[in-house]
């Protein structure tokens, strides 16, 4: 190779690697920016903290028109039997047989609270106001008792539900007298105030398939009370601060999102602090109904959604199989299971 041709390729070799270097480095520079690139949560909506519950429509009206499909199952949604009335609950009817200590509190037993893993045992303790018994039942996947906590020392508290489990037990929750408009959860919980004027375009109304939800709207409603081990920033207390569907819950609701990346929580509560760190955070767009079917009572979306690293929460994602799922206990210190 002469002289003149080997300087030639030297330069243009040289210019490559420049190209290359400076190409990469701005590639890359791009990707970390995009990487480092975080949304403020609370930048968006409004909230109601501290307001007065908004009137609202009940699900006694809703059933009217939907009475024959969301209505005709509800009494066996998840959702739907966060409480139930003993009247409904015949099952449970003879779950203290046996227990010296807990039969004679049997009459006084008028609402459960929970079902499929653990139940708790309520009574009314004035208008809005539950008292709940300390003693709570583990149950095994055909509702039997496999194991009874304080069955031993039954005693009522009347302050407990109000100060950590109405929030999300109950609808139109009003937080400075702690009282609540209905037990359960009512249309309401996720579907706000509506517009009386949905029957003519349902585009109206919060989480129909032709309102074009938000995703951190939708984020909101559904985090407001699976994510827990949040505090209110009004008030103190483990639950939001009258949030109402359609607000920004993070205005007021504040959570550690580091808990998203924390292998000692529990896979169940870090699954959902990082799809709602993802959405809010992030900016991502798939959110809990991206997955789950609420009235559907159903998570079979969820084996239709592309593959993500959020899946591995509860699967094994290092083969194309992804069943089993992961074995873990679910927990919770606010819920005392």
């Amino acid at each position: 190779m002469s002289p003149e041709s080997f300087t030639y390729h030297l330069r243009v070799a040289i210019l490559f690697t420049a190209i290359f270097v400076i190409g990469w480095a701005s590639i890359s520079h791009i990707v970390n920016a995009h990487q480092e690139q975080k949304l403020d949560p609370t930048a968006w909506g409004k909230n109601h903290a501290g307001e007065p519950v908004p009137d609202f429509v009940t699900g006694g009206e809703c059933l009217f028109c939907h009475r024959n499909t969301i209505g005709a199952t509800w009494q066996k949604n998840a959702h739907g039997v966060t409480i139930q009335q003993r009247e409904d609950a015949p099952q449970w009817k003879d779950i203290f047989l046996g227990q010296l200590k807990l039969a004679p509190l049997a009459k006084e037993i008028e609402f459960y609270l929970g079902s499929r893993n653990h139940l708790r045992f309520l009574k009314k303790s004035g208008y809005g106001k539950f008292a709940i018994l300390n003693t709570h039942a583990t149950l095994d996947a055909n509702d039997k008792v496999t194991n009874w906590t304080d069955a031993e020392t039954p005693t009522w508290d009347k302050d407990k539900f109000a100060n950590r489990c109405v929030g999300c037990h109950a609808t139109g929750v009003d937080e400075k007298n702690k009282t609540f408009a209905q037990f359960g959860h009512d249309c309401y919980v996720c579907h706000g105030v509506v517009n009386l004027e949905h029957t003519n375009n349902t585009s109206l109304i919060l989480l129909s398939k032709k309102s074009r939800t938000q995703p951190q709207v939708v984020t909101s409603i559904c985090a407001s009370c699976h994510l827990r081990g949040g505090t209110a920033k009004s008030t103190g207390l483990p639950y939001p601060n009258n949030f109402v569907p359609g607000d920004n819950l993070f205005q007021d609701y504040q959570v550690d999102f580091a808990k998203a990346d924390d292998e000692s929580l529990n896979a169940g509560d870090r699954h959902v602090y990082r799809n709602v760190r993802d959405v809010v955070i992030f900016g991502k767009t798939v959110t809990c109904l991206s997955c789950h079917s609420v009235h559907g009572n159903s998570a079979t979306k969820h084996r239709l959604t592309p593959k993500t690293a959020i899946c591995s929460d509860c699967h094994n994602t290092e083969t194309s199989v992804y069943k089993p799922a992961k074995a873990y206990t679910v927990k919770s210190p606010l819920c005392e299971y």
